[in-house]
């Protein structure tokens, strides 16, 4: 059934909405996925809240266009073929999510690049910001490290009272011997 032209302008409006305030959009071909790996990677990313879609080139380029992406960045490049976006307003987890459902299903859907915080990214990139640690991660690694000094103050701290206890204990034994 073909889409008429008033649809196109509902998911052309929605679209611009959406990618102008998403911190990552990645780019992908999805070419020689089933409809159930399909379907599996569709709900994956609906329960972590990044959408997925299908758009046409055409169309992703009218709207790359309007949300002010540069001509001369390299996304325009990454337009060939069919093309699924997935976005989000978190910048790690679209690519984190694609890299895991694309390393478990024979490298599918293959990853053309993208765009995070309106830089654009090619594949290599992807893959070091998709390998990163998620931000409770990097805040626990943070505070670990930033108890830790107070934890060996502290120790040292506690063994110098217990040391010095220890020697008034032995003053107080010698004396009622």
């Amino acid at each position: 059934m073909a889409v008429s032209r008033k649809q196109k302008e509902n998911v052309v409006a929605t679209l611009i909405k959406d990618l102008g305030e998403a911190g990552s959009v990645i780019l992908t071909d999805f070419t020689g996925i089933n409809v159930e790996d399909m379907t599996e990677l569709r709900v994956e990313m609906r329960e972590n809240d990044v959408n997925f879609t299908v758009v046409k080139n055409t169309l992703l380029r009218r709207i790359f266009h309007e949300i002010k992406v540069k001509e001369d960045e390299g996304v325009y490049a990454m337009m060939e073929g069919p093309t699924a976006l997935a976005y989000s307003t978190d910048e790690i987890l679209p690519i984190k999510l694609i890299k895991k459902f694309s390393d478990n299903h024979k490298g599918l859907p293959q990853i053309k690049g993208g765009f995070v915080s309106g830089e654009t990214f090619e594949i290599d990139k992807l893959m070091c910001l998709a390998d990163t640690p998620s931000r409770d991660e990097l805040l626990a690694k943070f505070l670990g490290s930033a108890c830790s000094p107070l934890q060996g103050f502290v120790s040292v701290s506690s063994g110098i009272i217990r040391k010095f206890f220890f020697a008034l204990n032995a003053i107080r034994e010698s004396k009622e011997n």
